[in-house]
């Protein structure tokens, strides 16, 4: 009765701390001790933790990539424009493969986390076998990586300009 009472007291713990702070699930250390690992668990599922870990700050990096390319296309397209007018062209060729370049890299961005998303789904599931009834409860309540979407394949928000002061709505 007691073991019983200390386990669900770590699992109650555990969930609560995942619940309030978030403890994120490639935080090694955190979620290993929120998980109870034994040392054989430990030798399993660290690694794989790792590797999700590795994937994530590949992903962000590319992201941070992309981002920066389209900031570059961006002002480049807008110097053009301004160019015209102190005697300069549109800059028309290399606009256009500017963006023919941004669009293929946006293109292979889109394929490659979609393959990051494969591969971090299928170590979870290798984490998940490896892990009792009372862990998967708690991994469940562990805080999964997310891989964002930037913002230039996002929608723009409109929503600050839905109701400005003396205009109709």
């Amino acid at each position: 009765m007691r073991q019983f009472s200390i386990q669900s007291l770590i699992l109650i713990s555990a969930l609560w701390l995942s619940a309030c702070g978030g403890i994120q699930l490639v935080d090694i250390p955190k979620s290993s001790a929120a998980l109870n690992l034994s040392k054989a668990q430990q030798a399993t599922v660290q690694p794989k933790i790792a590797s999700i870990q590795d994937i994530v700050e590949d992903y962000e990096f590319e992201k941070h990539e992309l981002e920066a390319d389209y900031i570059r296309y961006r002002s480049h397209v807008n110097l053009t424009r301004l160019g015209r007018y102190e005697g300069g062209g549109l800059g028309g060729d290399s606009v256009i493969r500017e963006r023919n370049e941004l669009r293929t890299k946006a293109r292979n961005f889109a394929i490659q986390r979609k393959a990051y998303a494969q591969e971090i789904a299928g170590l979870i599931d290798e984490i998940k076998a490896n892990l009792s009834a009372e862990q998967l409860a708690v991994f469940e309540g562990l805080k999964q990586p997310e891989l964002e979407l930037p913002d230039l394949f996002k929608k723009p928000s409109y929503d600050a300009f839905a109701r400005i002061p003396g205009t109709r709505g």
